[in-house]
């Protein structure tokens, strides 16, 4: 959990309203019509006290938006179970943990097209990612490259499920559907795994190291993502 300051409030005058509750109602308002949509103006009327409350306890609005962003960052990073001694394993945990984190909050997505999540959390997964693929066999310049494929095959994918929706091949016209690759594997998890395991194996063959399966990632939890 990241500490929040709220030197922006009036000595003496404590805020009408609490950061927790500025920040879950503003994180609501943002997954649903984006982080613009969020205002003193919008969070005034959804917490029923006045604009100047909500800036007094935040500071403004960039301000704002980006202790939000951080977080929902920082709380993510926090739950994760990462494992140990086990290279692939950790950049299968970082690569499910991010989609989700985008998936849950799409707020997270439109920042991060921005500019980088720049949190101690966010810093500390890049550099736990790169160390696992340098213990892999990966070079230093390979494991940052290689760290890099991963995070953009992972916001790729979530950029298109958000944009698409989650009912993207029944809304395409039944002639058009019957033609598509995808018409008979059309599943967003395997899409998802499988890719990363494509990935992973291409990872795992340039540290010449031992290829994972490809069709069935492991979680942190012993199970298999897949099947999720």
């Amino acid at each position: 959990m990241v500490a929040h300051s709220s030197s922006g409030a009036r000595p003496g005058r404590p805020p009408a309203v609490s950061i927790a509750e500025i920040h879950a109602t503003a994180a609501r308002i943002a997954d649903d019509a984006g982080l613009e949509a969020v205002s003193f103006r919008t969070l005034g009327e959804a917490l029923n006290v006045s604009a100047m409350s909500i800036h007094r306890a935040t500071g403004g609005i960039d301000a704002l938006r980006h202790a939000l962003i951080a977080e929902l960052v920082e709380e993510a990073v926090s739950a994760t179970a990462w494992p140990e001694h086990d290279w692939i394993a950790t950049v299968e945990t970082f690569a499910f943990g991010l989609r989700d984190l985008l998936m849950r909050h799409p707020l997270v997505l439109e920042a991060h097209r921005k500019a980088a999540l720049d949190t101690p959390g966010a810093n500390d997964v890049a550099h736990r990612v790169v160390a696992a693929l340098r213990q892999g066999g990966l070079s230093a310049e390979e494991a940052a490259y290689g760290y890099a494929a991963v995070h953009d095959f992972v916001t790729g994918h979530v950029a298109i499920r958000l944009g698409r929706g989650e009912l993207e091949l029944l809304m395409v016209d039944p002639r058009h559907r019957e033609v598509s690759v995808f018409a008979e594997h059309h599943d967003s998890e395997r899409r998802f795994a499988t890719g990363l395991g494509f990935i992973l194996a291409g990872l795992a063959g340039s540290g010449r190291s031992q290829a994972p399966h490809t069709s069935t990632p492991r979680s942190a939890n012993g199970g298999t993502h897949a099947d999720r």
